[in-house]
């Protein structure tokens, strides 16, 4: 997923932050403007933190403290506010200060001479990439999440110190620059270093590894799991052979901080799915545990990490800079996600982590799904990046109608990756799509320079040398909501794109619970479906099709699969406890599946055999 003023922490923040360093360590003590941070767990066992914040040198009167209520790599606002309570502030002489609610998010401190300490309590019980949670065994802090800053002191350096439980086994591991690792006091050169660097801390694992064209940069992983020793091993070994086959797309690794790339991983109870990237770190959660589940869980291992380049760095300036007080837009989601989605298994299938013909029925489903949903028709892959800040995870009460109308810049990004990358091997000698997002790399990510879709278009006529073939993709494609034609760019590359059940009969996606003699529907029915002909909607229970019960799958399945298309059928339903007939015409099933040429005794050309070598093979000098 996700991210912050990227741009800003290059050259100049590493000469910033190796200044503060020499300064810290000279006097020994705390900077006139610096900001600390004290985190303690005296309650983690309910899953609340204590927060102290040393304010020191203020001179501009009343102080401002702010909650965020968005985060880094998240397009939604989540509101991290609700968690805070139990408010204080005191001066150098333990004097108390008022505190004033100016907003749901912003506390006003008042009456302060100089020094200010602001505490307050957090509770935190949702470990996952964007929120923290903390328990006895562990804390996961995302910092929007966890911390509180002070307006108009963005760019003031920031000590955090972590005050551990006395059990002697929780450890720290984070992409904050460590001051003193005895004491566990980190730094951040200003607010938006400190906002993207996430924490673990617990009794976890580290594996480590390097590479880089000099295996100059070092690589951690802190694995909080109870994964057997081989299994991390081997957890981090497919970690390795996926940052090289990376790092092959762009022809080199990005500058880490300390030359040093963290991935912060907790799999098992007490953890929530999620993902989310940093500049020189990612934070990532499963619910599920590591053992037995290596293959599942590299798949997030490895979007994350593509985002070092692909929205860390080649970042879009509609995300410049991020805003914690808003949600952020951006029309680019569909480049930045949606090409880091295509990327992420791509990568693996290079790497020999995913079997090619694994691969290959992975990009069935989704060209199956995104063709049979009726979302695309509602608008371009621009706009449906555009619409992230109401579908990231956003909460509220009342339904909507997104099954039909939003199809996710995630997935509707990677098909556009998918046909654009076939599209370049088919129609251009030697260009691919790698070759794209190492232009957008030389031109918008080492430069760290924001990008627009405009750029990413005029990018793509360069590369191609085709500004026609350009324009019309774009046209087509990210400003325009055509459906790229799957079956003619896989036949080029040795595969017929084919009805999965030609003649056969279905209902399209829907989700049912069956209780007794009825069948409750779960899901909206989707436009252009039989059920969503007969006026059937969510909550509804059907009493009979074709007067009979509907009592299972296997039943609903007979009853559906013994008539021809284009029949018509009798349904009996009950809306909000109003009984009501009516009746559907029944239509093919319009699944689709990939099939080699060879199963059809269709001989497949030298080309063909070429092209798709060269797609899906590892591109790591051996």
């Amino acid at each position: 997923m996700n991210c912050i003023i990227k741009g800003q922490i290059t050259v100049l923040y590493k000469f910033v932050i190796l200044v503060a360093v020499l300064m810290i360590a000279a006097f020994a003590g705390y900077g006139q403007d610096t900001i600390t941070y004290h985190i303690s767990f005296p309650n983690a066992v309910h899953h609340e933190a204590n927060i102290a914040i040393e304010i020191n040198g203020n001179d501009q009167g009343d102080i401002i403290a702010v909650m965020s209520k968005s985060s880094p790599g998240r397009y939604a606002e989540h509101n991290f506010a609700k968690n805070v309570y139990s408010l204080k502030a005191i001066d150098a002489d333990s004097v108390t200060l008022r505190i004033t609610k100016l907003d749901p998010n912003r506390w006003q401190i008042s009456g302060h001479k100089k020094k200010v300490i602001f505490s307050y309590t957090l509770y935190a019980n949702h470990a996952d990439g964007t929120y923290s949670g903390i328990d006895e065994e562990f804390a996961n802090l995302n910092m929007p999440a966890t911390l509180m800053w002070m307006e108009g002191m963005e760019n003031n350096p920031v000590k955090v110190i972590f005050h551990l439980p006395d059990t002697g086994a929780w450890k720290i591991a984070t992409q904050l620059v460590t001051l003193d690792s005895a004491e566990h006091i980190y730094f951040a050169p200003g607010l938006q270093y400190l906002m993207d660097s996430p924490c673990i801390l617990g009794n976890f694992s580290w594996r480590t590894f390097k590479a880089g064209h000099n295996n100059e940069t070092d690589f951690l992983m802190a694995i909080n799991s109870e994964a057997s020793e081989k299994e991390l091993d081997q957890f981090a070994e497919m970690t390795k052979q996926m940052v090289h086959e990376q790092e092959t797309v762009f022809g080199e690794l990005p500058e880490f901080m300390e030359n040093r790339y963290i991935f912060l991983c907790s799999y098992g109870p007490g953890f929530h799915g999620d993902g989310m990237e940093h500049r020189n770190s990612t934070m990532i959660s499963a619910s599920i545990p590591l053992a037995g589940n290596l293959n599942r869980l590299i798949g997030t291992v490895s979007h994350e990490f593509f985002h070092v380049w692909n929205i860390e760095r080649i970042r879009p300036k509609s995300l410049e800079p991020f805003d914690f007080t808003r949600a952020n837009m951006s029309g680019e989601l569909w480049f930045g996600e949606g090409f880091t989605s295509y990327y992420g298994d791509l990568t693996l299938c290079r790497a020999g982590i995913i079997p090619k013909d694994r691969y290959i029925r992975s990009l069935s489903s989704m060209i199956n799904y995104v063709q049979n949903v009726p979302g695309w028709r509602y608008g371009s892959p621009v706009y449906m990046s555009e619409m992230a800040p109401l579908t990231d995870d956003a909460v509220s009460v009342d339904e909507d109608n997104f099954p039909n109308t939003f199809l996710s810049y995630y997935t509707y990004g990677e098909i556009i990756a998918l046909a654009l990358d076939l599209s370049l091997r088919t129609q251009f000698e030697g260009v691919t799509l790698d070759d794209l997002m190492k232009a957008m790399w030389q031109k918008y990510g080492k430069t760290e320079k924001p990008y627009t879709n405009k750029d990413i278009q005029a990018t793509l006529a360069e590369v191609c040398g085709n500004k026609a073939f350009a324009d019309k993709f774009f046209n087509d494609h990210i400003y325009g909501n055509t459906l790229p034609d799957f079956e003619s760019l896989f036949d080029k590359v040795g595969y017929k794109l084919i009805r999965k059940n030609p003649g056969k009969t279905g209902l399209g996606f829907v989700r049912i619970r069956f209780e007794g003699d009825t069948a409750v529907m779960l899901s909206q029915p989707l436009v252009g479906t039989s059920l969503y002909e007969s006026g059937v909607s969510k909550g509804d229970l059907i009493l009979s099709i074709d007067e009979q019960p509907v009592t299972d799958y296997a039943e609903l399945n007979f009853i559906i699969g013994t008539r021809k298309p284009g029949d018509i059928v009798g349904i009996t339903y009950s809306h909000h406890g109003k009984l009501k007939k009516s009746t559907f015409k029944i239509r093919e099933d319009r699944q689709v599946i990939l099939v080699p040429k060879e199963k059809f005794s269709i001989r497949v050309t030298d080309k063909e055999k070429v092209i798709l070598d060269d797609w899906l093979g590892s591109k790591v000098r051996q």
